[in-house]
């Protein structure tokens, strides 16, 4: 790391979906280390939800909509980090939060870009790796392994749900995987920051690891190497909600009312969950209850926390469901039986 490096430093915050990436992002914002922070999160899904499930920052939580990973959204991650840039009151620091089915290098080649590379470094990729789901998230998409390849700094987070000897044996499948990176372990993405941010660990060789340095530098300048999706070239896109996942058949399910859910009708629907489903979030109007409810499901873990008052905000039931080979129809059929 060069301390007379003027750039804005970036972080790029990756893993499987439910790992923890939002929480390290919470924790980031809460703590008490005087940065002016820009946020952008990247989702996957229809509905804009996840910028509502950060909180601790003044900053505005500029969010990428639904989009093929390795063109749409890219293309948006560099106006949105213009726009950034173009503000009259600069940031200090850049984080970036990926959709957890997103294979993080081509985020990180954005910042290659020339435009781009003059005003703001990439400082880190780092991935959450989830410790409870670590064999299931390997097995269900080859993206959380391209994560694990990617990542400068590894958060083996959640560890509390797994004994003492599974995390051995996860820390060494990790280091097999990526014996480089800088492994931490983590209950609730709780760490020391001084160890995550501006600590220049960035390596352009572990996005291009079977290229020399001459092969690295021409693919820099000709950010080449993971644009040509061909459902993007052929002009298919949303039907597929795609992320380089067109094989893995996995997709999501949105909900939106303005009426509240019965408690016990919902609970049922919660405990009977639909085949395939394994990730959910959402915010929760529940009838009887005055605080809005940030709902969290990560395989067969779910949580619902109160959140406050709404306040001005009108009351809403807004939920994403993730999964593989979903019945669309019967997931919205369901959840609109659970309404009052």
């Amino acid at each position: 790391m060069d301390p007379f490096d003027k750039r804005i430093p970036a972080t790029i915050l990756t893993g499987a979906l439910g790992s923890g990436k939002t929480t390290l992002l919470n924790h980031i914002l809460k703590e008490n280390h005087g940065l002016k922070v820009a946020v952008i999160v990247n989702e996957f899904g229809e509905i804009s939800i996840d910028h509502q499930l950060v909180v601790g920052t003044k900053e505005e939580v500029m969010e990428l909509a639904n989009g093929c990973i390795c063109c749409t959204v890219r293309e948006d991650l560099q106006q949105a980090i213009e726009k950034i840039l173009e503000r009259s009151e600069q940031p200090e620091y850049l984080l970036v939060e990926t959709t957890g089915l997103a294979d993080p290098r081509p985020v990180a080649q954005t910042f290659l870009i020339d435009q781009l590379s003059e005003r703001v470094r990439l400082d880190a990729i780092v991935t959450v790796i989830d410790a409870g789901r670590f064999s299931e998230n390997l097995e269900l998409s080859g993206t959380a392994t391209d994560q694990i390849l990617a990542g400068d700094i590894l958060l083996l987070n959640k560890i509390d749900l797994v004994t003492p000897e599974k995390v051995r044996e996860i820390k060494d499948e990790i280091g097999d995987l990526n014996p480089s990176a800088r492994l931490l372990e983590t209950t609730n993405a709780r760490v020391d920051l001084r160890l995550l941010l501006d600590v220049g660990m960035f390596q352009l060789e572990r996005m291009f690891p079977q290229g020399d340095k001459d092969d690295q530098v021409l693919l820099k300048d000709e950010l080449v190497l993971l644009e040509e999706c061909p459902d993007c070239l052929s002009g298919v896109a949303h039907e597929h909600i795609h992320s380089h996942l067109h094989d893995d058949e996995i997709s999501s399910v949105s909900f939106v009312s303005d009426r509240p859910f019965d408690y016990d009708r919902l609970g049922e629907f919660m405990g009977n969950l639909p085949e395939g489903i394994f990730r959910g979030k959402g915010i929760l109007w529940i009838d009887g209850y005055d605080e809005k409810l940030i709902f969290h499901l990560v395989g067969d873990r779910s949580q619902a926390v109160a959140d406050g008052d709404w306040g001005s905000i009108p009351r809403e039931n807004k939920l994403v469901f993730i999964g593989k080979r979903l019945d669309r129809e019967d997931i919205l059929s369901r959840l609109q039986g659970c309404l009052i």
